[in-house]
This record gives structure tokens, C-alpha cells and sequence, in this order.
């Protein structure tokens, strides 16, 4: 990934790739990906005008928006596309982890995150 100092949004997605969109989410412009197995992230922060700010990214399960649940999240990411991309990459993981533990759908894990 080439390193830009103080990316634009357009230049994280293409540092990180065509599996990125930008898209606005909660009347914010941020990076999305998919991550194709029922989970997805959001890249939140990294459009304003203080781009020396952090990032934040969301994972989420589902993808309308009446059904969408948040995850987990992570705060304080730095601003490049390596850090944006090793967050985004771990928070894949974790969703393929739950999916192996048998979280695979709303409930379940709400259940996981805020007990029975």
C-alpha cells in the first residue's frame, strides 16, 4: 500500500482497494467494505476536515437498515491505509471467529453482547 501523509477519503479507497466504498452512512461519508459473509465495516472519520483526527471503525451484522446490529467497534485507528487496513482486517476475524462460534445471526448476538 503506498502511504499518503493526511489521506483524502478518496485516496484510502484506493490504497485500500476496489473492496472499499464510499458511501454515506448516518449523513457522514465514509468507507465501507463487505465483508461478503453477513458482517461488514464502516470507516467513520476519515472525511472530515480535521484529517489529522482518528478513525473509527464499526463492525456489523446485517446489512438493512431495520435489521443491522453494531458489533464491536474500534476507536483511535490512525488515519493511514495500513492502520485502517490491520484494524479492518482484525475486526474480519473476529467476525469469522463468532460465525465459527455459532453467532450467525441478530439474536445470537445480541444475546453475546448484552447477555440473555
Amino acid at each position: 500500500m503506498k502511504q499518503v501523509v493526511n489521506p483524502s477519503l478518496k485516496e484510502l479507497k484506493q490504497a485500500l482497494g476496489d473492496q472499499y466504498q464510499i458511501c454515506y452512512i448516518d449523513m457522514e461519508k465514509c468507507l465501507y467494505r463487505d465483508f461478503g459473509n453477513g458482517f461488514n465495516v464502516e470507516v467513520s472519520g476519515v472525511s472530515r476536515a480535521n484529517k489529522n483526527g482518528p478513525a473509527t471503525l464499526y463492525l456489523w451484522f446485517g446489512t438493512k437498515v431495520n435489521d443491522c446490529f453494531m458489533v464491536k467497534s474500534k476507536s483511535n485507528v490512525g488515519r493511514s491505509a495500513k492502520e485502517i487496513g490491520e484494524a479492518a482486517e482484525e475486526l474480519f476475524s473476529f467476525s469469522e471467529e463468532l460465525l465459527r462460534r455459532g453467532y450467525n445471526n441478530r439474536n445470537s448476538l445480541m444475546k453475546l453482547k448484552y447477555g440473555s
